[in-house]
């Protein structure tokens, strides 16, 4: 919905833009509906697309990204009877693509325990790779699914799904970022001329939140002052408008009164006020700052927004490992997601929630005695937890081997798995096909293309997962 900035890569387009905020304040009036909530609106554009319903699985996508590359081995892809593997082990009761047990690590009772309940599901992806341990380089593959130098001319995930759902959401904000650790550009249309998702604090409450004020009614003004002030600004703008068929005076026209309908209502900005009273709960180590986040996150979900996206820090753990895995996955990640599980269920919303760094940690540095694990792009795990969508089947893809260390240049990990064939499977559940035609192509900074590579459909995924 908010542009951080123009990211136009015309100059053309960019100079009649700000001609036309700037004759906006002598001739398009929209001063008194919040803010630069029209401005934000205005920067949207004109576009967007409806989901497929015959491909459509999911209402909403929640991405929890683990910045500093967390430890698959002692998460999602345990080894029993390794001396990799440091923690106990909880079984699923599932089994995995190959008709194995699916295990993961000890820290995940509560999203285990949701498994008894149908309208839950779990699905891991054991074998993700794309062979960088730089962290900028690997964020920046992981927020937009390419894993190559392309991914610096690609549009984040963030900003696709703002292009993608600009027009179809309920609240009129498409997508939005909680600013954490998300990574690198998890936010950014990198030069094309799309929308970027609002980015917002999850911090304060109804009085100092900013982006609460930002969706309010201005200070002081009741709902008849307010609604006196759209008609005479309709009536102001009417001759104006009337008399010029530029498609960006209309545009702007339709943003104020998007702006005043949003801010009246006070939907959007009821979803972002966050009460410290009724945080998601944790264990005795858990951030707060986290918890308020996955909070926030929640209820976003639940009042219609689309895409949302979070971080979780602290996963860098080439010393410390056994407390920063306990405290990020046992403390925090596990008992808030599964109470959020639920409360999305009460909501009748289905919502895939997606867990993943920008790579993992090497699985063998634990084997002398060492606390701690390094980078490992080469073999590391992306979890997701399904709520109300009864056709997802609990499974895991994937095999890095008895000893975790099995890599595509060993010939020896099954079923590899990019970050285009998570895009893939990500976009199509959302009601989109990526690549199967042009309509789905979004702008870059040098053309039209899909989010993910033109050529990968994510079938794999989506058939082990029931999304097929």
């Amino acid at each position: 919905m908010a542009h951080s900035n123009c990211n136009c890569g015309d100059q053309g387009f960019r100079q009649t833009r700000r001609d036309m905020l700037k004759m906006g304040a002598g001739a398009l009036t929209w001063g008194a509906f919040g803010l630069s909530l029209p401005n934000s609106i205005f920067m949207r554009e004109a576009y967007g697309l409806a989901p497929d319903p015959t491909i459509q699985r999911y209402d909403a996508f929640l991405q929890i990204f683990y910045e500093g590359g967390p430890s698959q081995t002692d998460t999602w892809d345990p080894k029993p009877g390794s001396p990799n593997n440091i923690f106990n082990t909880i079984d699923t009761g599932a089994k995995d693509a190959y008709g194995n047990k699916f295990l993961v690590a000890q820290h995940f009772p509560n999203i285990v325990g949701l498994l008894n309940d149908p309208a839950f599901g779990l699905g891991v992806v054991r074998s993700m790779q794309h062979g960088n341990g730089d962290h900028a380089t690997a964020e920046g593959y992981m927020n937009c699914y390419w894993g190559n130098p392309l991914a610096s001319q690609y549009p984040s995930t963030a900003a696709a799904m703002a292009y993608y759902f600009q027009s179809t959401c309920e609240l009129g904000i498409p997508s939005v970022v909680i600013s954490g650790s998300n990574g690198v550009d998890p936010n950014t249309g990198k030069g094309a001329n799309i929308p970027t998702a609002l980015n917002v604090q999850a911090g304060g409450n109804q009085g100092a939140n900013p982006t609460v004020q930002y969706l309010s009614m201005p200070a002081n003004v009741d709902a008849v002052r307010y609604a006196r002030r759209q008609r005479l600004q309709a009536a102001l703008n009417a001759d104006f408008v009337n008399t010029r068929p530029d498609g960006q005076v209309t545009a702007y026209n339709k943003a104020w009164q998007d702006a005043y309908n949003i801010t009246v209502k006070g939907a959007a900005a009821q979803a972002f006020n966050v009460n410290k009273n009724q945080l998601l709960p944790g264990g005795a180590n858990a951030s707060q700052g986290d918890l308020q986040s996955l909070t926030l996150a929640q209820n976003l979900l639940i009042s219609g927004i689309p895409y949302v996206a979070c971080g979780i820090g602290g996963n860098d753990t080439h010393s410390n490992n056994r407390q920063g895995v306990s405290d990020n996955w046992g403390a925090t990640t596990d008992p808030a997601v599964a109470a959020m599980c639920k409360n999305l269920k009460a909501s009748g919303k289905r919502v895939l929630i997606m867990m993943f760094g920008e790579f993992g940690r090497t699985p063998d540095t634990v084997a002398n005695g060492r606390d701690g694990r390094d980078h490992y792009p080469d073999g590391f795990s992306a979890a997701f937890v399904s709520v109300n969508q009864p056709a997802f089947k609990t499974t895991a893809i994937g095999d890095t081997g008895p000893d975790g260390m099995a890599t595509v240049s060993n010939n020896n990990l099954k079923d590899p798995m990019q970050p285009k064939d998570l895009g893939a499977m990500v976009y199509t559940v959302m009601g989109f096909l990526p690549g199967n035609s042009p309509t789905t192509d979004i702008p870059t900074a040098i053309r039209a293309a899909p989010p993910v590579d033109r050529n990968n459909s994510g079938a794999t995924l989506l058939k082990t997962f029931g999304l097929g």
